[in-house]
């Protein structure tokens, strides 16, 4: 089966997928429209179809090597995608971006140290510290009129008390800003001040809105670059997430050696057969599927804010300058934070991200899944304002 366009409705149900076929357990109600788990309901590029097909048909899946060509099609969509020159030694690969995550934690702290975070944030931010006995610092971003930055000044006294280790989330999920090269430079001069090293997920990174420009945090100096471990990957961009690849760039060789060492000790050294294919074909010829892609997105979500817009004031669509999740304020609702997320499960029959799942500055917010056939949203602001209506 073949798309030919976003707005075709695929139907993956019964595939065994997180998003559509454990909404029910997840949230304990059959006929949800799931707009939750981050992957898209669309088909990956032709071409990846393809590569995939070709190889399922060789017939033998056994253990395979990293082929170099992979290596070479990553390090030229950095270049000529973000205009980033990486050496070939700083590349290596993970299962994904939060066993990356894990794994440089394990291989560069110790149980007890402390790690910061900037909340509303991807939930596993939180998980990949608590579960390896780190201790999680919040440094909350800044919400006003809608608009988050972050709160540089407190974060620069949890450096001086002594934080050596802080994640970053670029472009930031679920709030969806695209940090400004300034604002990225102000961050870096104080990573270099007081010594922390840097985790970086950039997996949203080619997944940016026109008149935003994602900024590698490693690419502004070698200075800053000598501190940071950055994770992207073909997952998000290219609805790959199933396959389990991204890439680790690792300029410093301490740090890349460390990282490695913990990857061969926890037995992450092979990637699943058809993940560098996939990969390779994406970043080789994906980039008109990829544009096609985000003038999509950007019309869904100008969508949703319209079409809200018309049966409510009370939910505001935070403006996104990337990603394909939206982070809707529904502070203003005559419903209770604890009861949010309740009433689109049972009342609108939507599955959406609690914003409390985001952390304490999540509350009072829910997060929904744009990357899906207009029709889809449609849909879903019709169910909300009938649950609306209903709940007057």
């Amino acid at each position: 089966m073949g798309c030919k366009s976003f707005d075709q409705i695929v139907d993956r149900r019964n595939t065994q997928c997180v998003k559509w076929d454990g909404a029910t357990e997840v949230f304990g109600k059959e006929d949800l429209l799931p707009m939750w788990v981050a992957d898209m309901d669309f088909c990956p590029p032709q071409a990846v179809v393809e590569a995939v097909k070709a190889r399922a048909a060789h017939g033998i899946y056994g253990y395979e090597i990293k082929p170099a060509s992979l290596h070479e099609a990553v390090l030229n969509w950095l270049k000529t995608r973000h205009n980033w020159v990486v050496d070939p030694s700083w590349l290596s690969y993970s299962p994904g971006v939060v066993s990356g995550l894990a794994t440089a934690i394990l291989a560069l702290t110790e149980p007890g140290d402390r790690i910061v975070i900037q909340p509303p944030v991807y939930p596993p931010f939180f998980a990949v510290g608590d579960q390896n006995d780190r201790v999680i610092v919040e440094n909350p971003l800044i919400e006003e009129n809608g608009r988050y930055t972050m709160n540089l000044p407190e974060l620069e006294e949890i450096f001086r008390s002594g934080v050596k280790f802080f994640v970053l989330c670029s472009p930031h999920n679920p709030v969806g800003r695209v940090w400004t090269r300034s604002e990225l430079l102000a961050l870096a001069e104080l990573f270099v001040k007081y010594e922390v090293t840097v985790l970086s997920d950039e997996i949203w990174s080619d997944l940016v809105f026109p008149g935003h420009k994602h900024t590698p945090l490693a690419s502004l100096s070698p200075e800053i670059a000598d501190r940071v471990i950055t994770f992207m990957a073909p997952s998000k961009t290219f609805n790959l997430a199933g396959l389990y690849l991204s890439d680790v760039i690792i300029p410093n060789q301490g740090l890349r050696d460390r990282f490695t060492n913990q990857m061969e000790r926890t037995a992450q050294v092979h990637l699943n057969v058809f993940a560098p294919v996939a990969a390779e074909a994406a970043y080789r010829e994906g980039q008109e599927w990829l544009g096609e892609l985000l003038t999509y997105l950007t019309e869904n979500v100008a969508f949703l804010k319209s079409e809200l817009a018309k049966i409510t004031s009370k939910i505001r669509v935070v403006q996104s300058e990337g990603t394909f999740v939206v982070w809707l304020d529904c502070r203003e609702l005559d419903i209770p934070a604890e009861e949010l997320n309740k009433f689109f499960v049972e009342k609108a029959g939507i599955a959406l991200n609690d914003g409390a799942m985001f952390g304490s500055a999540g509350v009072g917010f829910q997060r929904m899944n744009i990357g899906c056939p207009r029709s889809v949203i449609k849909d879903a602001v019709e169910r909300i304002a009938k649950a609306l209506q209903d709940h007057k």
